[in-house]
Protein backbone atom coordinates (compact mmCIF):
# COMPACT_ATOMS: atom_id res chain seq x y z
CA UNK A 1 0.00 0.00 0.00
CA UNK A 2 1.22 3.50 -0.82
CA UNK A 3 0.34 6.47 1.40
CA UNK A 4 1.00 10.20 1.29
CA UNK A 5 3.98 11.50 3.24
CA UNK A 6 2.69 14.54 5.12
CA UNK A 7 3.42 16.46 8.30
CA UNK A 8 0.50 14.58 9.88
CA UNK A 9 2.11 11.25 8.95
CA UNK A 10 5.25 12.25 10.81
CA UNK A 11 3.46 13.75 13.80
CA UNK A 12 1.35 10.62 14.26
CA UNK A 13 4.52 8.55 14.71
CA UNK A 14 6.27 10.79 17.26
CA UNK A 15 6.15 10.77 21.03
CA UNK A 16 3.93 13.34 22.72
CA UNK A 17 6.95 15.41 23.77
CA UNK A 18 8.29 15.45 20.22
CA UNK A 19 4.89 16.39 18.77
CA UNK A 20 4.42 19.26 21.21
CA UNK A 21 7.89 20.66 20.72
CA UNK A 22 7.78 20.33 16.93
CA UNK A 23 4.37 22.01 16.71
CA UNK A 24 5.45 24.79 19.08
CA UNK A 25 8.69 25.49 17.24
CA UNK A 26 7.09 25.33 13.80
CA UNK A 27 4.34 27.74 14.80
CA UNK A 28 6.62 30.03 16.79
CA UNK A 29 9.04 30.30 13.91
CA UNK A 30 6.17 31.16 11.57
CA UNK A 31 7.01 28.12 9.49
CA UNK A 32 3.63 26.45 9.35
CA UNK A 33 4.46 25.02 5.93
CA UNK A 34 8.01 23.94 6.83
CA UNK A 35 6.98 20.38 7.68
CA UNK A 36 5.03 20.01 4.44
CA UNK A 37 8.03 21.35 2.49
CA UNK A 38 10.31 18.86 4.21
CA UNK A 39 7.80 16.05 3.59
CA UNK A 40 7.64 16.90 -0.12
CA UNK A 41 11.43 16.99 -0.40
CA UNK A 42 11.91 13.68 1.43
CA UNK A 43 9.17 11.96 -0.59
CA UNK A 44 10.65 13.25 -3.84
CA UNK A 45 14.11 11.93 -3.00
CA UNK A 46 12.91 8.48 -1.91
CA UNK A 47 10.59 8.22 -4.91
CA UNK A 48 13.47 9.22 -7.19
CA UNK A 49 15.53 6.35 -5.82
CA UNK A 50 12.66 3.90 -6.18
CA UNK A 51 11.88 5.03 -9.73
CA UNK A 52 15.10 3.40 -10.93
CA UNK A 53 13.79 -0.02 -9.84
CA UNK A 54 10.01 -0.02 -9.83
CA UNK A 55 6.88 1.72 -11.02
CA UNK A 56 5.64 4.36 -8.58
CA UNK A 57 2.27 5.51 -7.39
CA UNK A 58 1.30 8.32 -9.77
CA UNK A 59 0.13 10.57 -6.94
CA UNK A 60 2.86 13.00 -5.84
CA UNK A 61 4.27 12.39 -2.38
CA UNK A 62 2.99 8.83 -2.02
CA UNK A 63 5.50 6.35 -0.62
CA UNK A 64 5.33 2.59 0.04
CA UNK A 65 4.45 1.30 3.50
CA UNK A 66 7.38 -1.10 3.43
CA UNK A 67 9.79 1.85 3.63
CA UNK A 68 7.75 4.19 5.80
CA UNK A 69 9.76 3.64 8.99
CA UNK A 70 12.97 4.63 7.16
CA UNK A 71 11.36 7.51 5.29
CA UNK A 72 9.98 8.87 8.56
CA UNK A 73 13.43 8.60 10.19
CA UNK A 74 14.80 10.73 7.35
CA UNK A 75 11.88 13.18 7.63
CA UNK A 76 12.28 13.48 11.41
CA UNK A 77 16.02 14.07 11.15
CA UNK A 78 15.56 16.81 8.57
CA UNK A 79 12.81 18.50 10.58
CA UNK A 80 14.92 18.41 13.73
CA UNK A 81 17.98 19.84 12.01
CA UNK A 82 16.09 22.48 10.01
CA UNK A 83 13.82 23.95 12.68
CA UNK A 84 15.36 26.01 15.49
CA UNK A 85 15.67 24.41 18.91
CA UNK A 86 14.84 20.90 17.73
CA UNK A 87 18.32 19.40 17.50
CA UNK A 88 18.31 18.50 21.20
CA UNK A 89 15.77 15.77 20.33
CA UNK A 90 18.35 14.09 18.10
CA UNK A 91 19.56 11.52 20.58
CA UNK A 92 21.76 8.56 19.62
CA UNK A 93 18.74 6.40 18.79
CA UNK A 94 17.28 8.96 16.36
CA UNK A 95 20.65 9.48 14.67
CA UNK A 96 21.11 5.69 14.32
CA UNK A 97 17.63 5.43 12.78
CA UNK A 98 18.57 8.14 10.29
CA UNK A 99 21.87 6.39 9.48
CA UNK A 100 19.95 3.17 8.87
CA UNK A 101 17.48 5.03 6.64
CA UNK A 102 20.37 6.35 4.55
CA UNK A 103 21.73 2.82 4.19
CA UNK A 104 18.34 1.57 3.04
CA UNK A 105 17.93 4.48 0.60
CA UNK A 106 21.38 3.81 -0.84
CA UNK A 107 20.45 0.14 -1.36
CA UNK A 108 16.90 0.41 -2.68
CA UNK A 109 17.73 -2.09 -5.41
CA UNK A 110 17.69 -4.75 -2.67
CA UNK A 111 14.24 -3.76 -1.37
CA UNK A 112 10.96 -5.14 -2.66
CA UNK A 113 7.90 -2.96 -2.32
CA UNK A 114 4.30 -3.72 -3.14
CA UNK A 115 3.19 -2.24 -6.44
CA UNK A 116 0.73 0.65 -6.23
CA UNK A 117 -2.93 -0.07 -6.93
CA UNK A 118 -3.45 -0.44 -10.68
CA UNK A 119 -5.53 2.75 -10.85
CA UNK A 120 -2.63 4.78 -9.38
CA UNK A 121 0.37 3.03 -10.94
CA UNK A 122 2.45 5.14 -13.27
CA UNK A 123 2.25 4.13 -16.88
CA UNK A 124 5.35 3.01 -18.78
CA UNK A 125 5.38 6.41 -20.53
CA UNK A 126 5.49 8.31 -17.23
CA UNK A 127 7.79 6.01 -15.31
CA UNK A 128 10.35 5.31 -17.99
CA UNK A 129 10.04 1.65 -17.01
CA UNK A 130 8.79 -0.93 -19.49
CA UNK A 131 5.37 -2.32 -18.75
CA UNK A 132 4.82 -6.05 -18.38
CA UNK A 133 5.39 -8.04 -21.52
CA UNK A 134 4.71 -11.71 -22.02
CA UNK A 135 5.11 -13.22 -25.46
CA UNK A 136 4.46 -16.53 -27.17
CA UNK A 137 7.50 -18.28 -28.63
CA UNK A 138 6.63 -16.84 -32.07
CA UNK A 139 6.99 -13.31 -30.63
CA UNK A 140 3.29 -12.41 -30.57
CA UNK A 141 2.39 -10.62 -27.33
CA UNK A 142 0.00 -12.40 -25.00
CA UNK A 143 -1.08 -9.05 -23.54
CA UNK A 144 -2.19 -7.42 -26.78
Amino acid sequence: MWNPLTAETLLSRLTGIEQTKLNTVALKAGQSDALEEIAAQVAKEWRGGLRRYTVLDSRPGYVPDELLIHILADFRYRAYTRLPGMSDLLDDLRVKEWDRANTVRDNLVKVTVEAPDAEHAETAEKSGKPGPSIAYPDGESILS
